[in-house]
C-alpha cells in the first residue's frame, strides 16, 4: 500500500472540512440557560411589584372609584387615563405598559447592583407621575435590597399616567407606605410639566396637584423659574440626606428639574453611567449636579429601549408572567461544548500539519514519498 501524504489527498481536506463543520453545529446548537447575576433579588423584586399592583386594584375597588379596563385588572389602577384635569403632556400607552411589567423591577436591581448599592445605602429618587410603573419598579428594587430611597416626585402625568387627581403618584406611594409595603421617605412634589410648573396647565388642575401634595405631607415645589425649582429639589435631597452620603440618583422618565431640559433625556444615556458624557446639554439638572459628585446616576427614560436590552421583550396584555427575560435567565453557549470542540479542530489540524512537515522532509532528502511502501 502506498504512501499518501495527507495534504495532497483531496479525500483528507473533505473529510477535515465535514469534521469542522460538524464541530461548529455541536457547538451551535449547544446551549444552556444560566441565572444571571442577582437572580434571587430581582424575583423577590418582580414578586413585591405585583403585590403592591394588588393593593392598588384593591383600595380602588374597596373605594368604589372608577377605573379604566385595560383587559389587565393588575392595570386598571395603576395606567390612568388619556386626559385629565392634571395631564400635562402627550405620552405613548405602550411605554406606560411596558414600565408596568413587573419584570421590569428586576432591571431595576441589575442597575443598583451595578451601581454599587447595597443595604442601607441613600439613594436620591427623582419621579414622575407620567409613569407610575417604572416608579414603582424602582422602589421594589430598593426595597428588596435593603437601600433607602428618598423621593421626590413630579405630580403632573403625561397620558395614561398617574393622571388622576384623586390617585397621583404621590397618593400611591403613600398608600404602600401605610400598607408596610415599601419604605420609601418621600419628602416633596412639584407640578411637573413646563418649567417643572405645569405651565399651560389651568389652575384648577394645579391646585389639585397642590391638595395632593399636601394631603401627603410633602413640601410643595412651586417657583418662579426652572433654575429655582431645580436648586429646591437639590437642596431638599441635600437636607434630607442629612450629612449622610447618596449612592446613587435615580431619574424616572423626563421631568425637567431632574434632567435640566427636555432635550437631555435623549442626551444621557439610558441606565447606569457612572460619569455622564461630555455634551453640549441646553441646561443641567439635579442628575448633573449628583453625578458632578462622583454619585452615579440611573436614567430610566426610555422604557421600551431598557426592555428590549434586558430582554424583557416588547409590552403586552396580559402581564407577562414573573421570571421571564433574559434579565433572569440568559440562553448562552455551553463553553465546555466548545472547549471540547476547540481541542478536538486544533489537534486535527496539528496532526495534518505534522504530516505536512515530514512531507517537506522527504522533498528535501530528495526522496518522492509516492515511492515509500
Amino acid at each position: 500500500m502506498l504512501y499518501r501524504p495527507s495534504l495532497r489527498s483531496i479525500w483528507t481536506l473533505l473529510i477535515l472540512a465535514v469534521v469542522c463543520c460538524g464541530l461548529y453545529y455541536w457547538c451551535e446548537n449547544s446551549h444552556v440557560e444560566r441565572k444571571m447575576p442577582y437572580f434571587a433579588e430581582k424575583i423577590a423584586a418582580a414578586e413585591l411589584e405585583v403585590k403592591c399592583l394588588e393593593v392598588f386594584q384593591k383600595t380602588r375597588s374597596e373605594n368604589g372609584v372608577f377605573s379604566e379596563n385595560y383587559r389587565e385588572p393588575l392595570l386598571d389602577a395603576l395606567i390612568g387615563q388619556q386626559f385629565s384635569l392634571i395631564t400635562t403632556d402627550m405620552g405613548k400607552y405602550d411605554v406606560k405598559l411596558g414600565g408596568a411589567n413587573p419584570n421590569f423591577a428586576a432591571v431595576a436591581v441589575e442597575l443598583l447592583m451595578r451601581a454599587g448599592v447595597q443595604r442601607g445605602d441613600l439613594v436620591a429618587v427623582a419621579l414622575t407621575g407620567s409613569n407610575p410603573g417604572a416608579n414603582l419598579a424602582v422602589l421594589c428594587a430598593c426595597e428588596v435590597l435593603g437601600a433607602k430611597p428618598i423621593t421626590i416626585t413630579a405630580l403632573g402625568a403625561s397620558w395614561w399616567g398617574a393622571n388622576d387627581p384623586d390617585f397621583t403618584w404621590a397618593d400611591m406611594e403613600g398608600l404602600l407606605i401605610r400598607k408596610g409595603m415599601i419604605h420609601s421617605h418621600p419628602v416633596a412634589a412639584s407640578m411637573g410639566g413646563i418649567d417643572d410648573a405645569a405651565v399651560g396647565l389651568s389652575q384648577v388642575g394645579q391646585d389639585l396637584m397642590r391638595q395632593a401634595a399636601e394631603r401627603n405631607g410633602l413640601v410643595f415645589i412651586h417657583e418662579n423659574n426652572l433654575p429655582a425649582s431645580m436648586a429646591r429639589w437639590h437642596r431638599l435631597f441635600d437636607e434630607s440626606a442629612q450629612g449622610k452620603p447618596y449612592r446613587a440618583f435615580i431619574n424616572v422618565g423626563n421631568g425637567v428639574a431632574s434632567i435640566g431640559h427636555p432635550v437631555n433625556a435623549r442626551l444621557i444615556p439610558n441606565g447606569l453611567s457612572r460619569r455622564l458624557p461630555v455634551q453640549n446639554y441646553p441646561s443641567r439638572g439635579v442628575i448633573h449636579r449628583f453625578n458632578a459628585t462622583g454619585v452615579p446616576a440611573i436614567h430610566l427614560d426610555d422604557i421600551l429601549l431598557l426592555s428590549r436590552r434586558y430582554g424583557l421583550g416588547e409590552p403586552s396584555i396580559p402581564l407577562p408572567q414573573i421570571g421571564q427575560g433574559e434579565v433572569f435567565i440568559a440562553d448562552r453557549y455551553d463553553l465546555r461544548v466548545a472547549g471540547i470542540a476547540a481541542f478536538l479542530a486544533i489537534f486535527l489540524i496539528a496532526l495534518l500539519v505534522r504530516f505536512d512537515a515530514r512531507l517537506f522532509r522527504l522533498r528535501e532528502a530528495g526522496v518522492d514519498p509516492d515511492t515509500l511502501m
